[in-house]
């Protein structure tokens, strides 16, 4: 007779004890989960690293894992920033659409989102400082693209409502919709951009003006 342990289990025990083993919890995220992890790390390590601080050793580290698991997720360290831009890209679009949907005057809806605009770029402030950072740093073509992307984005959106505004009869026929667009942007992205430096004490106010100007420039004379 074997007194060892494992000699008195029946077979019904050790089917229970292997089904224990085999849904024993697992500290492992599903792999969805999992890259959303690696994408908000990057996002807070681009926001205040930059690109060259940006490490994949570091980034595994902050997230919890291995540099092997992480490369199971993404190829490159240039993968990961595409990647964090499309994510900024969305979140953006959506910030817009969610301030305007409720306003049926496109003139309105514009005045909404340049008034808005120091808010957001103070509630998204990660996802502006990656967006700026690449803007100056990207030299490769792939990354180029994507914030070709996100700028075309913005701009289809904005020339929709001044498209709208001038079918309505309340913007400038004269200036082309896709000029105005990029007036705006380029409006807001300089401010934006030359804002740490300038040290305004009423940013926002100083936007508003800025805006009210740009729209005056498109609106129709009565």
């Amino acid at each position: 007779m074997r007194d060892d342990p494992i000699g008195n289990l029946t077979a019904s025990t050790m089917l229970v004890y292997a089904n224990i083993m085999v849904n024993k919890p697992s500290n492992r995220l599903p792999a969805v989960e999992r890259r959303k992890s690696i994408l908000a790390a990057a996002l807070t390590v681009l926001a205040q690293e930059g690109y060259a601080g940006m490490t994949t050793a570091r980034l595994a580290q902050k997230v919890g894992i291995s540099e092997p698991i992480l490369y199971r997720h993404f190829s490159s360290k240039r993968a990961i920033l595409r990647a964090v831009l499309d994510e900024v890209i969305a979140r953006m679009l959506t910030a817009f659409f969610e301030l305007t949907k409720a306003e049926t005057d496109p003139v309105a809806a514009l005045r909404v989102i340049c008034h808005a605009y120091p808010e957001l770029a103070r509630r998204f402030h990660r996802e502006f400082s990656v967006i700026n950072q690449a803007l100056v740093a990207a030299n490769d073509p792939a990354t180029r693209k994507i914030l070709a992307r996100h700028y075309d984005a913005y701009h289809g959106f904005l020339q929709m409502l001044i498209e709208r505004g001038q079918q309505a009869g309340s913007l400038r026929r004269d200036i082309p919709a896709a000029v105005g667009a990029w007036h705006i942007i380029h409006s807001a992205l300089g401010f934006l951009m030359t804002q740490p430096v300038r040290k305004c004490a009423n940013s926002a106010k100083e936007f508003e003006r800025l805006a009210e100007a740009g729209l005056t420039g498109l609106m129709k004379i009565s």
